[in-house]
Order: C-alpha cells, then sequence, then structure tokens
C-alpha cells in the first residue's frame, strides 16, 4: 500500500527517533510505500522547506510553521494553527500527488492540517486514519496550554468537523476509546481501533553505573528516581517535587534527577540548585540518556490531576529499556496501571499523595528483588505491549490491507 503521513514529530539527526519515524520505517520494511509531510511545529517561524529521503527510503518534505508575531501569545498560537495549515496545504499540493496513495496518516490535533483534510477526500484516499494521543483541545484546556471561553469552543467545534472526515480513529487504550465515544460524535461507519504507543523496544546492555554517573556528577551510591523528557506543563512536576519535599523531611536518600529541556527547565533548575535532593540535566543525546537511565534506579511518571483523558506516558518505555521499575502517580481509572501491575514493572499511586510517591520510589529503588523482578518482566512488557508491530497490525487493518 502506498501510504501518506502527515505529521508535525518526524526528527531524522542522527540517533534520533520518534514514534511516526518509528511507524513509517516499520511499514516500509513491511513492503509499503510511506512519504511523509513534516510540518515542524517546533522549527523557525517562516523557514524552509525540504525535501529528501531517509536511511530506509522514506521521502520526507520538511517545512516550517507560519504565525503573526507581536499581537501576544494567544494571537501567535492561533494564527500558527491556522496559517500553517494553509502553508502545509500549499506544500501538498506543490511536492505530492495525492492521488497516488491508498491511505493517509495523521494525528490529532486535525485543526493543525485543517486545509489538507478536504483535499484527502477530494483526491480519492478512501482511508483516512487519524491517530489520538491527547484529545484537542480538552486535554490542553486541562492542562493550562489553552484558555477556556470562546476559544476553546472553537477549537472544539472545529476539532469535532475534521474529526468527522476520517474513516478510522485510533486510540492508545480502551479507556480513550470510551472517551472518544462520549464526548465526540462518532459516526456509525467509522472505526474506533487501539493500539499503545511504540518505540525501539530492546533492551539494554548493563552500564558501568559509577563511571556514567561520574561524569555527570552524580552521587556514586544515592538511589537515583529519574524523569526524562519535556519539561513543560502536564507532567506532573507539582507531584514529583512534592514527593521531593517529603523525602527531604523525611531524610530519605533518595535523589529526584530530571532530565531535558522546556517551558518549565529554569524552573527545576533554579530548585535543583536550592535543594540537595534534587538535580537536573541539560538535555543529552539519545544514546547518553539511555545509559543514564541505566545508572539510575527507578523511573518516575506522574501526570495532572484533572485531566479526563487518559495517557501512556512515552518515557515508560525507555525506563523499560534500561531495566527501570516504574514509580506512576496517573489518573484513575487509567488503563495504563493495569499494564504496569499485569506485567510486575511498576506500582501506582494516588495524586496528590507525595508520601506515597515517595515511598514507593525508594522501596522500588533499594530493594534488590524488586528491581531484578521489574528488570526480567519488562523484555516482555515491551514485546507484548510497545513493540511496534502492534501497531502495524493496526494501521494496516484501519487501511483496509
Amino acid at each position: 500500500m502506498r501510504f501518506l503521513m502527515v505529521c508535525m514529530q518526524f526528527p531524522t539527526g542522527a540517533g534520533q527517533s520518534y514514534m511516526t519515524t518509528e511507524l513509517a520505517d516499520a511499514l516500509t520494511v513491511a513492503g509499503h510505500e510511506v512519504e511523509v509531510l513534516h510540518l515542524d511545529w517546533s522549527a523557525q517561524v517562516g523557514g524552509p522547506t525540504e525535501e529528501f529521503k531517509t536511511e530506509r527510503g522514506v521521502r520526507v518534505i520538511r517545512c516550517a510553521p507560519r504565525a503573526i508575531s507581536g499581537l501576544g501569545r494567544l494571537a501567535r498560537d492561533a494564527s500558527k494553527f491556522v496559517l500553517s495549515g494553509a502553508h502545509a496545504a500549499g506544500i501538498v499540493q506543490s511536492y505530492f500527488d495525492l492521488t497516488r496513495f491508498d491511505a493517509v496518516i495523521a494525528w490529532m490535533p486535525a485543526i493543525a492540517i485543517a486545509p489538507l483534510v478536504p483535499l484527502f477526500r477530494r483526491a480519492g484516499i478512501r482511508r483516512r486514519l487519524l491517530f489520538i494521543w491527547d484529545f484537542f483541545p480538552d486535554h490542553h484546556r486541562e492542562i493550562g496550554r489553552i484558555p477556556g471561553g470562546l476559544p476553546y469552543r472553537v477549537a472544539r467545534a472545529w476539532e469535532q468537523r475534521l474529526l468527522a472526515q476520517f474513516t478510522a480513529i485510533i486510540c492508545t487504550l480502551p479507556g480513550n476509546a470510551g472517551y472518544l465515544r462520549q464526548n465526540y460524535r462518532v459516526a456509525p461507519e467509522q472505526r474506533v481501533l487501539l493500539t499503545p504507543i511504540w518505540s525501539d523496544t530492546s533492551t539494554r546492555l548493563p552500564v558501568d553505573r559509577v563511571e556514567i554517573r561520574a561524569q555527570h556528577r552524580l552521587p556514586k551510591d544515592q538511589p537515583i528516581a529519574v524523569f526524562g523528557g519535556q519539561l513543560v506543563e502536564g507532567r506532573g512536576f507539582e507531584q514529583m517535587l512534592a514527593a521531593a519535599d517529603a523525602a527531604q523531611a523525611d531524610g530519605s536518600p533518595l535523589l529526584f534527577l530530571f532530565v531535558g529541556d522546556g517551558r518549565l527547565a529554569p524552573m527545576l533548575r533554579a530548585r535543583a540548585e536550592a535543594q540537595a535532593n534534587v538535580a537536573y540535566l541539560s538535555p543529552l543525546s539519545r544514546e547518553a540518556y539511555l545509559d543514564l537511565l541505566g545508572a539510575c534506579d527507578v523511573g518516575m511518571v506522574a501526570t495532572v490531576p484533572g485531566v479526563s483523558s487518559f495517557s501512556i506516558p512515552t518515557k515508560t518505555i525507555d525506563y523499560l529499556r534500561a531495566g527501570l521499575p516504574v514509580v506512576a502517580a496517573v489518573e484513575h481509572g487509567s488503563d495504563f496501571v493495569s499494564i504496569l501491575e499485569r506485567y510486575g514493572v511498576g506500582t501506582a499511586v494516588r495524586f496528590n499523595d507525595p508520601v506515597s510517591f515517595r515511598r514507593n520510589a525508594e522501596r522500588l529503588a533499594t530493594d534488590p528483588r524488586a528491581r531484578a523482578a521489574a528488570r526480567e518482566a519488562a523484555s516482555r512488557c515491551l514485546d507484548e505491549v510497545f513493540d511496534v508491530r502492534h501497531a502495524v497490525a493496526t494501521v494496516l487493518e484501519a487501511a483496509g490491507a
């Protein structure tokens, strides 16, 4: 089959990967043809358009977003959605023959590519697949990324209208499929399918913990709970930092380490400078980061209260690859908890209970039997839940292959 993938993240630098690149590569290996329109949301506004092929032979057209600056954040963000989508539509018409494709794969928010969606239909692409990792704009309003009121209502109505033009909607958890049906209009002919997130699932070889820690000026013997990824809203830093406060008050030896970059990086850096049991590291290369995980003891996952849909934090896969058990403070009723517990790779704690978070993180970090059991169970969990072949099978089912 011939697939057109439209996405806002498609890293192709040395040592970089993401779920979009891994899905494109896996489909190519399976004998399908994949072309990609990468609307690079993080690129410089107004930047140039690039065309190239990846090592796997995936043709990529990468274009930069468009936006109006100087009128405030709300105007900039709103104009970015509107203008970037219009720009992407022009790029599609210049660089792609849409009549060649059997299926298109896109991701929510659909309003980021709104002008493209009717183009797909008019070109006769019969299978139009939409992945949902976060429900837009509900999730973004709940974590404070977009305001409520009129902007939210407009975005919600627009997203619903676009969602109706996809033939299959793919969610990551059963609970999210339920949320979709309860909160969005889904036509009887639209298919709702499930596949968890995916990534490289190969387990990592053990590292020299002393050497790796010394490279990053981390304590040689202290147990370390690590969070790695985007340091932005919606990652539950309030809960993890509250757990660090509880650990400090209780005299716990646990060190809370945060690795990455984002809007909240200055806050975490300042916290690390002021609090002895909190540490911060700037972003690392992919290999260096995975090596660092192997020198830590437990991986941290937290989300924010008041979020009505569920997610599987992608960092979980890296933790499991490094053999780390996971401590998670996530939404009540999340199917993610059942994955951790069914495979014995982690523990979930209640929201807003920093003492339990700290105690469980310390237990997992310092109990050799718990760590050994988690490492042994991790490879099975990775293979049976997070391998990209499950996503490929779901895509092919949705595309009618």
